[in-house]
C-alpha cells in the first residue's frame, strides 16, 4: 500500500537561479536526503525576494494541503523569518497539520531570554521539535520545551580525508565577514604566531556582510597582508583544496549553533582550535577532536595552535577523532533518526519503494 500523503519541508531551496547568489540550506540538504530515499516530498520555496517567498510557503501551505499531513519547518528566529515561521506553523496547526520544528541559530536562546512571550510561541506550537545541537537542547529546557538531537547533515562523499604527519602554521577560517564571526580575532592569532613562525599564513574565506575591510586594515596595520588571503566564498568542491593546502582550521565565533564548516574540516582532516561560544562545546571536546579556548582569547588560540605543530602526534590524534566524529553527520546516520520520527507519525514510506 502506498502512503496517501506526502511530506511538506519549508524553508529556502536551491534553485538554477539562484545557486550562485545563496548557500546551501539545510533544509535543502535534507531535502536531498530524503530523495536519495525515495520519501515523497512537497517543498517551497526557492524564491530569494522574502516576501514573494513568505507568499509562496503560505500558498503551498494551504493550496496542497490535502498532499501531505506532516512539515518539517525551520525555526531561525531573525527578523523577517520570525514572521514567516510563526504564521506558518499557525497556518499548519489551523489545518490540523502535525508540525516537525528544526530549531536553528545559535542566536535563539537569547532571543527567547529577552522576549520569551514572542519566540516560545513557536515552540510550544510544534507537534516535535529537532535540534541539530546539543546545546540548543540544553538551552530549551530551561523553559521545559523537550526536542531531540539530529545533526545537520553532509554529504560526505565530497570530502577526503587528508593524513598529514606534520602540521605548519598555516590557518584556515572560513565564516561569513560579520561581526558575529568575530573575524579580526583571525588575524590576531596570525600576528601573534609571526612572531615564533615567519611563514605563518593565514586563508579567510567567505562572503562579506559588513566586516571585510575592517579586517583587511587590520592586516595592513600588522603588516601582514602579504601573510593573509581573501578567495571570497568557496563552494564545497572548492573546501577539498584548501583543507589539503592549509594545517590547522580555526574558529571564532561570537555566537553559533552546531557550525557545518567544523564538521567539515573533521571530515577532511583538519584539526579544529576554536573558541568554546554556543553550541561549539556540544561538537568540539577539548583534547578529543578539537582544543578550545575561551571567546577572543587570541594568545590563547596562538598557544593551541603551537601545541599542535610542536606536537604532531596531538594533531593527528585530533584530526582521526574529528574524523570519527563527522560519520555522525553523514546521510546515513542522518537519516536513520528521521525515520523514527516517521514511525512516531505513522508515516509508512517504505511500502512506496
Amino acid at each position: 500500500m502506498k502512503p496517501k500523503k506526502k511530506i511538506l519541508i519549508t524553508g529556502l531551496f536551491i534553485s538554477p537561479k539562484n545557486k550562485h547568489l545563496i548557500y546551501r540550506t539545510a533544509a535543502d540538504q535534507l531535502y536531498e536526503v530524503f530523495q536519495n530515499n525515495k520519501i515523497p516530498v512537497i517543498k517551497t520555496s526557492a524564491l530569494l525576494n522574502k516576501f514573494t517567498r513568505a507568499l509562496d510557503v503560505l500558498a503551498t501551505i494551504f493550496f496542497k494541503q490535502h498532499q501531505y499531513h506532516l512539515a518539517i519547518t525551520p525555526y531561525y528566529g531573525t527578523r523577517f523569518a520570525f514572521y514567516i515561521e510563526d504564521i506558518s506553523t499557525r497556518l499548519l496547526k489551523l489545518l490540523g497539520k502535525k508540525v516537525v520544528l528544526i530549531a536553528h541559530s545559535g542566536g535563539l536562546p537569547e532571543r527567547i531570554k529577552n522576549n520569551p512571550a514572542k519566540y516560545l510561541p513557536i515552540l510550544k506550537r510544534a507537534d516535535l521539535v529537532v535540534c541539530p545541537s546539543g546545546y540548543l537542547q540544553h538551552e530549551f529546557k530551561k523553559y521545559q520545551i523537550e526536542s531531540i538531537l539530529i545533526e545537520n547533515v553532509i554529504k560526505l562523499n565530497d570530502y577526503q580525508f587528508i593524513q598529514k604527519d606534520i602540521f605548519k602554521p598555516r590557518l584556515l577560517w572560513m565564516r561569513t565577514f560579520g561581526d558575529i564571526y568575530n573575524p579580526t580575532m583571525a588575524v590576531k592569532v596570525l600576528a601573534i604566531l609571526k612572531q615564533k613562525y615567519q611563514d605563518a599564513t593565514l586563508v579567510m574565506c567567505g562572503r562579506d556582510t559588513g566586516a571585510l575591510q575592517e579586517v583587511i586594515a587590520l592586516t595592513k596595520e600588522l603588516n601582514l597582508e602579504d601573510s593573509v588571503s581573501f578567495p571570497g566564498y568557496i563552494q564545497t568542491n572548492e573546501k577539498p583544496k584548501y583543507a589539503a593546502s592549509c594545517d590547522i582550521y580555526i574558529c571564532t565565533n561570537k555566537v553559533d549553533n552546531a557550525p557545518v564548516s567544523t564538521i567539515e574540516m573533521m571530515a577532511m582532516g583538519i584539526p579544529i582550535v576554536s573558541v568554546n561560544s554556543g553550541g561549539i562545546p556540544f561538537m568540539v571536546t577539548d583534547n578529543f577532536n578539537g582544543l578550545l579556548i575561551n571567546y577572543d582569547e587570541a594568545p590563547a588560540m596562538a598557544e593551541k595552535i603551537i601545541s599542535i605543530i610542536e606536537q604532531p602526534s596531538l594533531g593527528k590524534q585530533l584530526a582521526a577523532n574529528g574524523y570519527q566524529t563527522s560519520l555522525n553527520y553523514g546521510d546515513d546516520a542522518v537519516f536513520k533518526k528521521w525515520e523514527k520520527i516517521f514511525t512516531q507519525f505513522s508515516y509508512q514510506y517504505k511500502n512506496n519503494q
